[in-house]
């Protein structure tokens, strides 16, 4: 059921015209960066994306000109995952899991604060913030660390159900989801004008 629903969704995402998807990544990422939230924050944590995902080298760019620090992940072997700060599209090189991600490690890592920005990534998701990532269960191991980070997803409209998900006692939900459409879930008033 959940990897049925997952190819539907990230197929209905491949065939998304890249005009459609440049224009509705562009406003997602004019909500993003209008939002509070990302105004005080000192670090922008996000992920790079890849083929049809929204499109993250935006609000990289934006971060930058705005003169915030952007830190990105790092994959590792069982499930491992870390945050280390970049400064240039230059210091990306593809990763053997074929995600692009910088040569840095450990001992430069970044963790999130209370005022940072943090954006995850999925394929599907319900309106109360579950979602299904890619299999790789990176995201809930990591939240599973840092337990306080408001966690903010983007995703186009599509990939929001109506119905609830159905997911395991280690799924970590999302605060709220940013949709070309608007905000969904989380605290919008305090975050999101």
């Amino acid at each position: 059921m959940k990897n049925k629903l997952r190819q539907k969704i990230l197929q209905k995402r491949k065939e998304m015209s890249e005009e459609v998807r440049q224009k509705e990544s562009s406003r997602i990422i004019d909500i993003l960066c209008s939002s509070e939230r990302y105004q005080k924050a000192d670090t922008i944590f996000t992920y790079i994306s890849m083929g049809e995902e929204v499109n993250t080298y935006q609000l990289i760019e934006q971060a930058w000109r705005d003169g915030k620090k952007v830190a990105v992940p790092v994959a590792k072997l069982k499930g491992r995952m870390y945050f280390v700060t970049i400064s240039s599209f230059l210091e990306l090189k593809k990763s053997r899991f074929g995600v692009m991600e910088p040569e840095k490690g450990e001992d430069e890592e970044v963790t999130p604060g209370e005022r940072d920005f943090f954006l995850v990534p999925g394929s599907v998701f319900d309106k109360k913030g579950n979602r299904y990532g890619y299999g790789g269960g990176y995201y809930d191991r990591f939240f599973q660390q840092y337990p306080d980070i408001y966690k903010i997803a983007v995703a186009f409209s599509f990939q929001i159900m109506e119905d609830d998900l159905q997911v395991d006692a280690y799924d970590i939900p999302v605060d709220c989801i940013v949709t070309e459409k608007g905000v969904i879930g989380g605290c919008n008033d305090e975050c999101f004008s």
